[in-house]
């Protein structure tokens, strides 16, 4: 089955970073996102903002599909989110109240739920009517690669016959505080990016245009990490892809913050890609973390910048690499 994206849906941080309270440092923030006025009240008051920006990313990508759930197919699509850790700044406030609040209730019941990794894919199934595959993939900056891995898997399983696969990183006090003794000083961004990923025989016969073609994608644990390491794990996955390296437009990557492992990155794509682009995107949009590389891949879209490759890479011995393409007309 050769997969393809039919549609997607974002959610942009600002492009000028803004200035937090302290600890916490200036941040790409989407400035102007009010989940009330875009989900309503109610559904917007029982979840955290980073479900919120995934709901919206998912929205957005239905309907850029042109994808209508109706009782034939809500239960063949299927919702495969990634996150980093959830919502940090919702756990912390409910952990707080356990503190603040008087007893004996102290906290709210109904908030609970949404402490959790995948209250973000739940709540996305429900205010879509989805009742296909539901998955919550939580690999660190590896995440948005890990969700179309997963997302892949699951059609050519035959578990869905469409699967929304995105991810989404919000900015917060605790969650700043949290990124920045664990990453250290990088500037922090926010938002959400969401695909409709489905055969091509799915969406040419439902009339949907394919976006790009997602070749091929690998996610592997590594020992370490070295420029040679890189250049064989990009080579590989272009092999499996079809794609020969001189024919690929952009390299995106990430900053992890760990000098060795970004001179080794550098190096390993200089080596397979040397013509290609190098993209970082940290200066437009901070360091998105686990929705970093999936709105890079937005990104390229956007740019019709294909054949693409999209590297993410955890220090703590994670590499992910996914090969995007055009489809012929």
């Amino acid at each position: 089955m050769h997969i393809v994206i039919s549609g997607r849906g974002t959610v942009w941080p600002d492009p000028v970073p803004r200035a937090h309270t302290p600890p916490s440092g200036p941040a790409f923030t989407v400035g102007d996102f009010d989940g009330e006025a875009l989900l309503g009240r109610r559904t917007a008051q029982y979840n955290h903002r980073s479900a919120q920006l995934a709901m919206v990313a998912c929205g957005r990508a239905l309907d850029d599909a042109g994808l209508r759930v109706t009782d034939e197919n809500r239960d063949r699509i299927g919702v495969t989110l990634g996150t980093a850790a959830g919502s940090v700044t919702g756990m912390a406030e409910f952990g707080m109240d356990t503190f603040s609040q008087p007893r004996p209730h102290m906290v709210a019941a109904a908030k609970s739920s949404h402490c959790v990794l995948s209250s973000p894919a739940g709540a996305a199934a429900i205010a879509y009517g989805l009742r296909g595959a539901n998955a919550t993939v939580a690999s660190g900056p590896a995440t948005g690669l890990a969700v179309l891995r997963h997302a892949m898997v699951m059609l050519r399983a035959g578990h869905a016959d469409a699967v929304l696969a995105g991810a989404s990183e919000e900015f917060g006090g605790p969650t700043s505080w949290l990124a920045r003794a664990a990453r250290g000083p990088q500037v922090q961004g926010e938002g959400a990016a969401v695909f409709v990923l489905e055969g091509s025989a799915s969406a040419r016969a439902a009339g949907r245009r394919p976006l790009a073609a997602v070749a091929a994608v690998d996610v592997r644990a590594v020992p370490d990490f070295s420029a040679g390491r890189f250049a064989d794990t990009i080579a590989r996955t272009l092999e499996r892809a079809g794609v020969a390296a001189p024919d690929v437009s952009a390299a995106a990557t990430r900053h992890t913050g760990v000098d060795e492992v970004d001179e080794a990155q550098r190096g390993g794509i200089a080596h397979v890609l040397p013509e290609a682009a190098h993209v970082t995107d940290e200066k437009r949009i901070g360091d998105c973390y686990s929705a970093h590389a999936l709105l890079q891949l937005a990104r390229l879209l956007d740019e019709a910048t294909l054949p693409a490759v999209v590297v993410a890479a955890d220090p703590d011995g994670l590499l992910s690499v996914a090969v995007l393409k055009g489809v012929p007309e």
